[in-house]
């Protein structure tokens, strides 16, 4: 699948030569190292995650704080690593809930003529001036009756600013894009069910990002708030400190008990906007997928709320379909590195998904 932002008058490319993941989270930083390997698991070589940071560091996207992101991620590489990162050349994310994306119908056309009318959709559909964005588009399908493709857009001062920091610590960036986008490659490569139309949901601590993935990237949206901001809601319902409610939030969840059953009432203002969500999308993929024979089959959800107990049986119940949590672990090869705990390895999944980047993706 496409979706690493062009960026080729930014970045300098090398064909072939190994590069890293680099996942700039909210509070914290996350790396690995996959090796590729003909007719084998891709094979994990080096991975880490960093300490928490300071979230001033980074604002609405723009990294403002080169210090001290550089400060953890020295600190990364000296105590936190495990395994190798055997280059300087890193492809990284930027957070989905930043980017503005719009799915497209086109008439057959050639390759300026698809860029002219990405632009034009742009600046009608947008609501920040073309001159300030990178574009880019991702075709799902292309036939003699035309195309069908998803418009990807990022405020440039968000790139820029990654650009300028990767540059500040010795990294050569090949590679930008939306998390999003990260997640939905290493499903469609390391999970078994990839074939199916599938929703893929990623809760992550400030947003929830969703989108159709239907062998490639179909549509895709974002709904505010996350599992940072869930905790806070059960500290408010239960008059209780942000680090207690944490501990109660995981240790019952959504599941069968009083507990869990205030925690869901708490959680409904994040809840019950996202299963909205997830109904529109659905509606929209019914009515636009039409001639696919298509109906989305499952739900998959991935980020650290997915670890959340009861939050997949919760949207199956909602949804009507069956959700379960991405697990691509058991086709990825740790060799002789210790893997995460089942509760850690959901915060690698975007990381996983730019270190599997090939450079075939890089330069479509």
């Amino acid at each position: 699948m496409g979706g690493a932002m062009n960026l080729s008058s930014r970045l300098s490319f090398h064909r072939e030569l190994p590069l890293f993941g680099l996942d700039i989270g909210h509070s914290s930083l996350k790396i690995m190292q996959l090796q590729r390997q003909a007719g084998k698991k891709p094979k994990v070589l080096g991975y880490g995650v960093s300490n928490y940071y300071p979230q001033s560091a980074i604002t609405n996207g723009v990294i403002v704080n080169f210090e001290v992101l550089a400060h953890t991620m020295r600190e990364l590489f000296s105590d936190r690593l495990i395994g190798n990162i055997t280059s300087k050349r890193v492809a990284c994310s930027v957070p989905t809930s930043h980017t503005f994306s719009r799915p497209m119908t086109l008439p057959p056309m050639d390759k300026q003529q698809i860029e002219e009318a990405v632009k034009l959709e742009a600046e009608q559909y947008i609501p920040v001036p073309v001159e300030n964005l990178y574009l880019d588009y991702d075709i799902s399908r292309q036939d003699a009756n035309g195309l069908e493709l998803l418009v990807v857009a990022t405020p440039r001062n968000i790139i820029d600013s990654s650009i300028k920091f990767l540059e500040s610590v010795g990294f050569e960036p090949v590679a930008l894009e939306p998390t999003m986008n990260a997640a939905a490659r290493l499903f469609s490569i390391a999970d078994l069910a990839r074939a199916e139309a599938s929703l893929l949901i990623d809760f992550g601590s400030v947003a929830i990002d969703i989108a159709v993935f239907d062998q490639s990237m179909f549509v895709n949206s974002t709904v505010s708030g996350g599992s940072d901001t869930l905790t806070n809601l059960v500290a408010k319902k239960l008059n209780i400190t942000p680090s207690e409610a944490y501990v109660i939030k995981s240790q019952y969840g959504l599941g069968p008990g009083t507990k869990a059953e205030v925690i869901l009432e708490a959680s409904r203002p994040i809840l019950e906007p996202m299963v909205r969500e997830v109904r529109k999308i659905m509606r929209y993929y019914d009515e636009h997928a039409a001639g696919r024979h298509r109906k989305i089959s499952q739900i998959i959800t991935t980020g650290g709320g997915a670890n959340m107990r009861g939050l997949n049986e919760y949207l199956a119940r909602e949804l009507g379909v069956p959700t379960r949590r991405l697990d691509p672990w058991p086709n990825i090869n740790f060799g002789e590195l210790a893997p995460p705990t089942d509760l850690a390895s959901s915060m690698y999944i975007t990381v996983a998904g730019e270190a599997i980047l090939s450079s075939q993706e890089i330069f479509a």
